[in-house]
Formats: structure tokens, C-alpha cells, sequence
């Protein structure tokens, strides 16, 4: 239900905002780039819902994705002082760039909970390899933007420092992601004494 309502979500999008936007900012000359990240979403949703509709997660965990999606909409269609808001610098950093962080600390959540649900451990390498996972999701994404660059003439793509900052706040997000995971263990560990040793606690 969660897949179906987004990529609902999605399609409406496109039709009734992402569509006029897109050749506003971009032009009509250049509408089958739009149509190359429409198709490419989708398939990603399409993907993500055959292999993973088995698999339950958790609506807290949901929240954070919808986030996320929330985040690139509005990123897309908000408009700040005549521009979109991904095009805005919020404390001197692009707005884009915070989508990216969010977006992979909440791949590094749903990456977390697939090695849960498949009982395989957290412990040590592991987590690195939860990492590394979100950062080669990451580069999928610009290899998308490359393929785009090589092929779509007046593309809206940025240059290979756009791309660079990208995956810098990737990893920046999933860096994060093992900064919660060590907090919350400590806080786990923690009351776990104190349950144990009540009168330490006072």
C-alpha cells in the first residue's frame, strides 16, 4: 500500500506539477529528459516493490521515507524568491544537498532493517557494509546523471562538482546513520545498567 500510494503520489506529480515546471525551467526542447527520471523512478519503485513487498517495516521507519520523498517534491515544485527551492542555500549549503543526506540516512535505516529481517548481524564490518551500500545506491544515481549528461543535449545536470558534493553528502548521511546507531545503543546499554543496578542510578 505504502509503494502504490507514492507511486500515485508520483504520477499526480508529474502530471500536474512536475510536467509545467519542468518545461518552464528548462524548456520544451528538453522535455525527454523529464521523461528519462520519470521512467527511471519508476522502475525503481517498480523494482523496490518486487523484491521487497514481503518484507515488513515499520511505521516509524515508513515516516522517514515518506520524508524523504516529501523532501525531493517539495525541492521540485516549492518556489523561493522566483527559483526552485533545490536551486535555494539554506546556511550556505544548496538545499539539494540536504536531500541527499536525509535520503541516505534513511537508505542506511531501510538497509539496516533488510539485514535484520534476513538475522544477519550489525556487528563490526557489517556496518560498513550497510555504508557502503548507501553510497554505491548513491553513485547509481549519479551514473543515472551521467548517462543523462552523455545522451540529452541542454540537460539540467550539473557539472562534476555537483556530482562530487552529491556523494559527499551521501556519505555525510550515511556517517550519520552510524552516529545515531552508536547513540542508540549507548542510550540501550545504559538503561539497561541502571534497570539492573537501581540504586547506581540514584
Amino acid at each position: 500500500m505504502f509503494v502504490l500510494v507514492n507511486a500515485l503520489l508520483f504520477l499526480m506529480m508529474c502530471v500536474f506539477v512536475y510536467y509545467s515546471r519542468f518545461v518552464a525551467y528548462r524548456g520544451a526542447a528538453n522535455i525527454h529528459e523529464f521523461f528519462v527520471y520519470a521512467l527511471a523512478i519508476l522502475l525503481a519503485i517498480l523494482f523496490l516493490w518486487l523484491h521487497f513487498r514481503r518484507y515488513s517495516f515499520g511505521p516509524g521507519l515508513l515516516l522517514m521515507v515518506q520524508l524523504g520523498i516529501l523532501m525531493h517534491f517539495a525541492g521540485a515544485f516549492v518556489r523561493v524568491d522566483d527559483h526552485r527551492l533545490y536551486d535555494e542555500f539554506l546556511l550556505g549549503i544548496r538545499y539539494d544537498k540536504y536531500v541527499h543526506l536525509v535520503n541516505a540516512f534513511v537508505s542506511a535505516l531501510l538497509v539496516r532493517q533488510l539485514f535484520i529481517l534476513r538475522r544477519i548481524s550489525l556487528a563490526g564490518i557489517n556496518r560498513l557494509f550497510v555504508v557502503l551500500t548507501v553510497l554505491g545506491l548513491g553513485a547509481l544515481v549519479e551514473i543515472v546523471e551521467y548517462l543523462v549528461v552523455n545522451t540529452v543535449r541542454n540537460n539540467g545536470v550539473g557539472g562534476y562538482d555537483n556530482n562530487m558534493q552529491d556523494l559527499i553528502a551521501n556519505m555525510f548521511g550515511a556517517t550519520l546513520f552510524l552516529v545515531y546507531l552508536a547513540v542508540r545503543e549507548r542510550l540501550a546499554s545504559r538503561e539497561a545498567r541502571d534497570r539492573s543496578f537501581p540504586d547506581a542510578a540514584d
